[in-house]
Formats: structure tokens, C-alpha cells, sequence
């Protein structure tokens, strides 16, 4: 089968403190009596947009001196908040930003790899679809039925460039005039390293038990566990490899400053990208 990226399905609710928090309902795809995957994670400079209420009590601030005299890139391009448990994970990517990521509480779980590892982590693009509940159609209700061969209440929607042309968006339809596209790593480096590490072969993830034969230049990427805890901060290189989670509920704020193009680390990382293509 041909695979693509999913993204959430996703809404909001308001709290009684007026923050919209949004609602990430993928895992519901599988089984629809686990609950909702509840994570804010908007990307989008929120904390002095979206947020600026809360951003103007001075309780965050405004930047990280040391960062602005460290980058010579000026003040964060973005400051984020982030609120997840251990079932909200971001997978393996990279940012073209310096990150700085600071637990406000909790307990925060970082998987990196060094950009020299784009060689081994089998990053490709993949087409995007989404997650989304199914409309029934009209009389289907009375029916007591569902159509032929789908799920009852979810679809994955082919994400499109605009609205024109390439089918509907529903999953089987062609739309490769339209159809959007994302760079993704396949393999999940976490459990391929605690596989690695199990003594009892037979006790793991039959899902990653061909991985040697699937995706064998893994074994040669570098990956560091790191845990960061209430009241420390961690700093991510621009083009850095990261897969991050928590341990338990946390609450962090990221400050993301722009990262030089003119540099040696762009260039150095695109020489690797265009090794791997040879």
C-alpha cells in the first residue's frame, strides 16, 4: 500500500481562562472508545499572538539575551507554548530555526540526531492526508449501515494545493494534479533504539522486527535520548534531527531564532543531502 502522511484531525474548545486549545482526534481513527488526544501545539508564534493576554504578564520573556548574542539574528522569530502528555508525540523532523525549548513544568522527552544523520534516516516525501470524520449521507442514518468497505465514522482527506481539480479529497480518489506533499523519516528511531537495546528479542515490536532488513543504514545513526525537567532548558540546533513526547501532562515555551543560510551548517547539510541522492 502507498504510504501517506497523516495529519491530525483537529478542533478547538474554549477554557474558562479564554485559551483556545486544540484537539488532535488521529489515534480516535483506530479506536473510536480511546479519548481524544488533547494537545496545544499551534507553531505559529502564539504565545504573542493568540496568547497575548498571557504573554503581556511578563511571566515569559520577551527573548533569551545570550541567544540574540549568540545568533546575530535578532529577537525569536516565534515564541510558542506546547501542552501534551505522554500520548501527543512529534515525530522525527527538523527546523530551520535555533531552538531553545524550556519546561515550564513536567517532563519533556527529545530524540536527536545530528544533520549529518540525514544520510541513514531514510527522510523521503510522502503525499498528506488528514484525518477526518465521515458525513453520513442522506438516508444512510436509517439504514443502520455504513458504505461498502468504510470505516463508520472516519475518512482520510487528501491534502490539495487549492480547490481546483483532483477529486474530492477522499482516500483512493486521484489527485496527483493537486495533491500536497511533505517530507517525513518513516522508521521510528525511538522504538528501533529500544529494540536495539531489549534483551528479549522476542518481546518486541513485531512491527519493527524487519527493520534491519527495511531501512539498514538506521543502525548507523547517532540518536541521543534526552529528558528535560521542570525548570530546564534545552537547546536544539538549527537542522537538527528531534522526535519529541512527554513523560507525563507538560507545559513548555519554545523560542525559535532564525538560523543563517550563509552559514557553514546550510551548506554542509545540503553537500549530505545531495551525497545521499549519488
Amino acid at each position: 500500500f502507498p504510504l501517506l502522511f497523516h495529519s491530525k484531525n483537529s478542533k478547538t474548545c474554549t477554557t474558562d481562562d479564554g485559551i483556545e486549545i486544540e484537539h488532535c482526534d488521529a489515534e480516535c481513527f483506530l479506536n473510536d472508545d480511546i479519548p481524544p488526544v488533547v494537545y496545544y501545539s499551534r507553531q505559529n508564534d502564539c504565545l504573542r499572538t493568540e496568547l497575548s493576554t498571557l504573554f503581556s504578564t511578563a511571566l515569559f520573556p520577551p527573548t533569551i539575551p545570550f541567544a540574540e548574542a549568540a545568533f546575530h539574528t535578532g529577537p525569536p522569530d516565534a515564541i510558542n507554548l506546547w501542552i501534551g502528555n505522554e500520548r501527543s508525540t512529534s515525530s522525527m523532523h527538523k527546523d530551520h530555526y535555533e531552538n531553545l525549548f524550556y519546561v515550564c513544568s513536567g517532563r519533556k522527552e527529545f530524540v536527536l540526531c545530528p544533520p549529518s544523520d540525514v544520510l541513514f534516516l531514510y527522510e523521503g516525501e510522502f503525499s498528506c492526508g488528514t484525518f477526518g470524520r465521515r458525513e453520513k449521507m442522506v438516508g444512510e442514518e436509517e439504514k443502520g449501515g455504513t458504505l461498502a468497505g468504510e470505516d463508520e465514522s472516519w475518512i482520510v482527506v487528501g491534502d490539495r494545493d487549492d480547490d481546483d481539480g483532483g477529486g474530492d479529497g477522499v482516500e483512493g480518489v486521484d489527485q496527483s494534479c493537486s495533491e500536497m506533499k511533505t517530507r517525513w523519516i518513516e522508521p521510528d528511531i525511538k522504538k528501533y533504539m529500544e529494540k536495539k537495546s531489549s534483551k528479549n528479542v522476542a518481546t518486541t515490536n513485531c512491527d519493527y522486527d524487519n527493520d534491519d532488513d527495511d531501512f539498514p543504514l538506521l543502525s548507523q545513526a547517532h540518536p541521543i535520548k534526552v529528558h528535560v525537567e521542570e525548570g530546564e532548558m534545552l537547546y536544539i540546533p538549527s537542522l537538527w534531527y528531534h522526535r519529541v513526547t512527554q513523560t507525563c501532562e507538560t507545559v513548555g515555551v519554545n523560542y525559535w531564532y532564525d538560523m543563517k543560510f550563509d552559514g557553514p551548517n546550510w551548506c554542509y547539510f545540503n553537500f549530505l543531502q545531495n551525497l545521499k541522492k549519488v
